[in-house]
């Protein structure tokens, strides 16, 4: 209920980390005043109410209002141009409901969300009533929205909540606009009976990693939400065992509100899991932490864990391997159709030439292909990365069986033919990951982990460690050459440079050996 000591003015912060999930993108955010919600959002106020505002509130206005209208009349933004509107206790101040609603939806693409936080009829002071803000103009339930809302075309009310406890006294509903005009309501679809999140952010490889947990949670009878970026959920998206995505965007929510964000959400459901830094800062030091500071046999002494087991001890289940990345029906046969297309009845080995940090890159790869080239006659060599990586497959464009493909597919088309290709070779990147529990032969580049960290347990697969390198394994997280020893010869991490490419021959050999025995 509301009570008239409690503090006003910032009602917006109350809901700030519910929102998150819906708020991406641009969008608008509607009668901010001074308390801006997300410095992403375009703030809008009419900044009426701030008429002889004191010089701190003139300064937390100029930083906090973008453009300064009448909410109820968005002229300056087109139709369709906004991938969400969010008000908070704004709309009962506006005269005509029905007009501002239409003008909010209007500006909203398709698949866009209106989110809104209204004043609750039955926990805060009537129009009129004693304690009432003045320029109130209406008093709303949650059912005058979901009516004002019918006239307004196709839409999807997912949340619609009563919030009456602690210092609420409101109602928050979000509507997905959509195209045609069905009107449905998921807030009332029936709630799973054992509920569970898990929550990882990273790059491709921790993805695979944390997909290991999925099986064993949905053993337990657990219905699934993941908490991640746009990035992560590239990867995971079709994975069989999640049932809901929860996506914020890359510092949407900042470092230093997460805890915050996250014990908002932890209380929604039975088992929360939270991954981030379950490897990196916890088994790889990163830069400004502690184990940067301890010397290389401390480090390994603490540090050599192994990841995927650590990972099942978070999550509470038992340790059975099962990383994995699901490629959609239609990626799959595209896969095939390449690989038969690339090898031409050759084994095609795919080499990712690149990870993601500066010490994931080896220097001897052009010593190596040209040997391949010239003693193994039914082999072709697939190149794989980013873009940057394209640097690398310089010098190759003639030769026919050194196919080049550094920067012209995304991460899902190279996830998918890796496991058809008859060998992988790569640094610690996530195509690797994506195999290691697969029969794919693989010649695995070790740089920052050592085998106890991360191929422990990999089937069929060749782990190349460097000669005589004092720093290796650093467990260390590189995004420079600043903690990392670098070899003056070959530009690159000593740990690379002192894995010999006679050392990775003999692994090629071995493993197309035991291939051509299996075939």
């Amino acid at each position: 209920m509301w009570r008239l000591e409690d503090p006003q003015g910032n009602e917006a912060a109350k809901v700030k980390h519910e929102i998150v999930p819906y708020t991406r993108g641009r969008g608008l955010d509607l009668g901010c005043g001074i308390y801006k919600t997300y410095s992403h959002f375009i703030g809008i106020d009419s900044k009426k109410q701030y008429k002889g505002a004191s010089p701190a509130d003139e300064m937390a206005l100029s930083m906090s209002v973008d453009v300064t209208c009448d909410c109820a009349k968005l002229d300056l933004f087109t139709s369709n141009s906004m991938d969400f509107v969010f008000s908070s206790h704004l709309l009962e101040h506006i005269e005509n409901t029905r007009a501002a609603l239409k003008e909010w939806w209007r500006v909203i693409k398709p698949e866009g969300h209106l989110v809104l936080y209204l004043p609750h009829k039955e926990y805060y002071p009537n129009v009129g009533q004693p304690g009432a803000n003045p320029d109130h103009k209406h008093d709303f339930l949650p059912r005058d929205i979901i009516e004002h809302m019918k006239t307004l075309g196709g839409w999807d009310l997912l949340v619609s909540e009563e919030r009456n406890q602690d210092r609420e006294y409101s109602f928050f509903q979000v509507y997905r606009k959509k195209s045609g005009k069905e009107q449905t309501y998921s807030y009332a679809a029936e709630k799973p009976s054992k509920t569970c999140a898990v929550v990882r952010y990273g790059g491709f490889g921790d993805m695979i990693q944390t997909a290991s947990v999925f099986p064993a949670l949905v053993e337990q009878g657990y219905h699934i939400t993941m908490f991640t970026t746009p990035r992560g959920y590239d990867i995971v998206k079709t994975d069989p065992y999640i049932d809901e995505f929860v996506i914020q965007d890359d510092d949407q929510v900042k470092n230093e509100e997460l805890y915050e964000y996250w014990s908002v959400h932890e209380k929604k459901y039975d088992k929360w899991i939270n991954l981030c830094e379950s490897v990196e800062g916890t088994f790889l030091g990163m830069q400004g932490r502690a184990p940067t500071l301890w010397p290389h046999s401390a480090r390994h002494k603490l540090l050599n864990v192994n990841y995927l087991e650590f990972t099942h001890e978070i999550a509470g289940v038992p340790y059975r391997p099962r990383p994995a990345y699901f490629p959609t029906r239609k990626e799959a046969k595209k896969a095939k159709k390449r690989y038969e297309r690339l090898s031409q009845g050759d084994r095609l080995i795919m080499w990712t030439l690149a990870g993601s940090s500066p010490h994931k890159n080896w220097p001897y790869l052009d010593q190596v292909i040209a040997r391949l080239m010239l003693t193994t006659k039914d082999a072709r060599v697939l190149l794989v990365g980013d873009g940057l990586c394209q640097m690398l497959e310089s010098g190759w464009e003639n030769e026919p069986r050194v196919v080049r493909r550094s920067g012209e597919w995304d991460i899902r088309e190279t996830l998918a033919l890796a496991p058809l290709c008859d060998l992988v070779i790569g640094p610690e990147t996530g195509i690797l990951n994506a195999v290691s529990m697969l029969e794919t032969p693989k010649v695995l580049l070790l740089s920052h982990s050592s085998i106890e960290n991360l191929s422990r347990d990999w089937i069929n697969c060749v782990n190349l460690t460097p000669r005589g390198c004092s720093c290796w394994p650093c467990h260390l997280m590189h995004h420079s050459f600043a903690m990392c020893s670098r070899d003056q010869e070959t530009g690159v991490a000593e740990c690379q440079a002192k894995i010999p490419a006679e050392a990775m021959i003999d692994a090629i050999n071995l493993q197309l050996t035991k291939y051509r025995r299996a075939a």
